[in-house]
């Protein structure tokens, strides 16, 4: 923070949008780098909020530790575009995000990948992923402002996103309506929200990969996303910038932050799980580790 006034501005807000105590709130604002609000407007609509919610949560699911450049979820830059969203992605994951994006059905794993119901508008440097049943949309660049390439199927695939009629699929339609069923105590609004908010944070989030380039992202269920690191910033300081950031805005206060430890932290009770470990995991191998991500792009 620059300054004192800004430091107890932001531990009142963080006191009264969460369980708390001020003293807590008065650490973490402490901790926090600069207080901007809100990095990029929140999508309003709630099918847009959904889409984006999904994207995250497929991209951390297929992704985990096999991230580049410090961009989690491939993504470096996210911009608003109306109440849409527009995301510059990492040029060497680019093409491994619309991949893992676009719905596929696939025989070998015996069941559908990607985001159902997501179809592509566009060729060129500026591809729109759309959701078919509805307004909601994302646009996708390359960082290094290259072509998008669409990618082909694979191996016992059917490629879903290519269906120019008849709707959805069967598969798709079933994968959509259990996305939108709860499980266990997971309360959809939120889970929409914050991990929509995920995604249009990656200046924040990628903090967690800067230090070796990579981080690990995973889901257990459809109702959460889990982010691991092991250096650079601590639990409190990753919690500080978010809820500075907005990150906790319009969630309920007794689900917005649990700090379990130093080294975790749920946010939406357990929708965004933080977890970094005591000690590093990679040293000098780092290195070594990102030439091994390259080389799986590749082949």
């Amino acid at each position: 923070m620059s300054n004192s006034r800004n430091t107890n501005r932001l531990a009142k807000r963080i006191r009264s949008q969460t369980s708390l105590t001020l003293s807590t709130a008065s650490r973490l604002a402490r901790q926090a780098k600069v207080y901007l609000g809100s990095s990029v407007a929140n999508a309003a609509d709630p099918q847009q909020r959904r889409l984006e919610a999904h994207m995250a949560h497929v991209l951390a699911s297929s992704f985990q530790d096999r991230q580049l450049n410090g961009a989690l979820l491939g993504v470096r830059e996210a911009g608003p575009d109306g109440q849409r969203l527009v995301l510059t992605l990492d040029s060497d994951m680019a093409d491994e995000v619309l991949r893992e994006l676009l719905p596929r059905f696939d025989h070998i794993y015996g069941g559908i990948r990607g985001v159902p119901g997501l179809r592509v508008r566009g060729r060129g440097d500026r591809v729109v992923l759309h959701d078919a049943l509805g307004p909601a949309q994302v646009t996708v660049t390359r960082s290094d402002h290259g072509r998008m390439r669409l990618p082909s199927a694979r191996e016992g695939e059917v490629l879903l996103w290519k269906r120019t009629s008849g709707g959805l699929s069967h598969d798709e339609k079933q994968e959509v309506e259990e996305w939108a069923v709860p499980q266990g105590r997971t309360d959809l609004r939120v889970r929409d929200l914050l991990m929509s908010r995920i995604l249009r944070c990656p200046r924040l989030v990628n903090r967690t990969a800067e230090p070796h380039g990579f981080a690990n992202c995973y889901t257990h269920h459809s109702g959460d996303l889990v982010i691991e690191w092991c250096c650079g910033d601590t639990v409190e300081a990753l919690c500080a910038n978010l809820l500075a950031h907005g990150i906790a805005d319009s969630v309920p206060r007794e689900k917005a932050i649990e700090l379990l430890s130093p080294h975790s932290a749920h946010l939406g009770e357990r929708t965004v799980i933080l977890n970094r470990h005591n000690s590093c995991l990679y040293s000098n191998e780092a290195w070594d580790v990102v030439e091994y991500i390259k080389k799986g792009y590749a082949s």
